[in-house]
């Protein structure tokens, strides 16, 4: 294994790989008009660190998406297309920005790629940056992401869709309509400078808000809420010698805490208090033990509506893109492109399932940089297989029967797999031959468009 690893590291692995994903969608007739990328990172024990400047690839830490801060990493990028497969893949260093690997791709998108015409590139928000869009302008490539809330506009336009109230009602993105739990969505469209280049911007409210953002509202709301109450509490104790003095400390408090999710009930109220004596000894005959003094009775409760409006907009972001042909990309098809984002997310488990691919234990950079093209290598054919079977079935009477007992006519390559896992081979007098007692999936072969003779033998006549 390590001298295979070392014989492809002393080739021009990004090339090599390249070259295979390129002839493999000329062959399966596999779209690149639109690209879906993103990246990942991959873990690895040891240290690495006396070897780092004799390799290309920097093994050291960086941001890491499996929460190992504490490991050294290399990082994955991958583009996709809409049906997931890989047309591009990189193996980076473990501390390079999603923004820099991005603005770099883009700029050689459409050489890698062989593309006649520039490719739709669809990223996640770490491709909206002023030097992205920049060279995605100067390749003639337009871009579909989302604007993160570090921009000042994403509020700003959510601000005005409401404002203006104009929904385009989309309804479910899913084929099953009965799908209680899938969002629908309404859109607006306004047009934005964001780094300089006038974009379109589409606002989309969602019918349901993700789990996260719903758990961080309400820990939010219960934080705060607990906060106010101490700070309630504090200001009732107080007391002024006269009311004018009390409805400006209430003035001042309500100016400190007010929160647009909760309401605050205020009355000033006159009342007597024992007065306290600083001299000891009996105090005089004339002296009154009691004084008037001035409270404020004050509580907080929710608003619920104001709840309900936060939600709302907490709920909504804003997708953006530079195609400007709004007859041949409308916003609603913007949406649908973004939303496929998952495309290139869900490729990510297949090179880093732990069932799949084990711990990295080696010990040079080079070859770590080799195994990694060889999982982008398996990524494609796995890909490929998923494809294949998903569009033969697309006209097939049945669903394929699956490992388990279930069916389906849209199976993983995990699923597609599985059904080979019982194939065994023997040698009989020399000659590779299948076991009378192993059940060939011919099935699944035909809608891959193989046979038996993958496996070195020759089919039955």
């Amino acid at each position: 294994m390590a001298r295979f690893l070392d014989m492809l590291a002393e080739t021009d692995l990004p090339t090599l790989l390249g070259t295979m994903m390129t002839e493999a969608a000329a062959r399966e007739g596999v779209a690149t008009n639109v690209v879906h990328a993103d990246t990942t990172s991959k873990s690895v024990q040891g240290l690495y660190e006396d070897e780092n400047d004799e390799y290309d690839l920097s093994i050291t830490q960086g941001y890491s998406r499996d929460g190992n801060r504490h490991l050294n990493q290399f990082q994955i990028g991958l583009a996709v297309n809409r049906e997931g497969v890989p047309v591009l893949g990189d193996i980076f260093d473990g501390n390079t920005s999603d923004t820099t690997w991005n603005t770099e791709l883009i700029g050689e998108l459409r050489q890698r790629l062989a593309a006649d015409e520039p490719p739709v590139y669809v990223a996640d928000s770490a491709v909206m940056c002023e030097d992205s869009l920049d060279e995605a302008a100067a390749e003639g490539i337009s871009i579909i992401s989302r604007l993160p809330r570090t921009y000042s506009a994403v509020d700003a336009l959510i601000d005005r869709a409401w404002e203006d109230n104009d929904w385009t009602d989309l309804g479910k993105f899913v084929n099953d309509e009965d799908d209680e739990d899938a969002a629908s969505y309404q859109i607006q469209t306004f047009q934005h400078l964001i780094s300089g280049h006038d974009l379109r911007c589409v606002v989309v409210h969602s019918s349901t808000l993700d789990g996260r953002t719903k758990r961080r509202i309400d820990n939010n709301l219960d934080s705060t809420e607990e906060d106010l109450e101490d700070a309630v509490g504090q200001l009732t104790d107080r007391s002024f010698a006269c009311e004018p003095d009390a409805r400006e400390a209430w003035e001042t408090w309500l100016d400190d805490h007010d929160d647009p999710c909760f309401e605050f009930d205020a009355e000033i109220v006159k009342t007597e208090q024992k007065k306290s004596r600083d001299k000891p000894g009996r105090p005089p005959k004339e002296w009154d033990p009691y004084e008037t003094v001035y409270k404020i009775a004050a509580s907080v409760q929710r608003d619920a509506a104001a709840i309900a409006h936060r939600k709302k907009r907490e709920s909504c972001f804003v997708v953006v893109t530079s195609l400007a042909d709004d007859d041949e990309w409308p916003a609603e098809q913007v949406l649908r492109e973004y939303k496929e984002q998952q495309a290139v997310e869900r490729r990510f488990p297949v090179v880093k399932d732990p069932k799949r691919v084990g711990p990295v234990f080696l010990d040079r950079p080079d070859r770590v940089e080799a195994l990694g093209y060889v999982l982008l290598m398996a990524l494609l054919v796995y890909s490929l297989i998923e494809r294949r079977a998903r569009a033969a079935l697309m006209n097939a009477d049945e669903p394929m029967q699956l490992s388990g007992g279930p069916t389906s006519y849209r199976p993983t390559g995990r699923r597609v797999l599985e059904r080979f896992e019982n194939m065994r081979v023997v040698r009989i007098d020399g000659q590779r031959d299948l076991p009378s007692n192993v059940e060939v999936p011919e099935r699944v072969l035909e809608f891959l468009d193989l046979d038996v003779t993958i496996y070195g033998v020759e089919p039955e006549a």
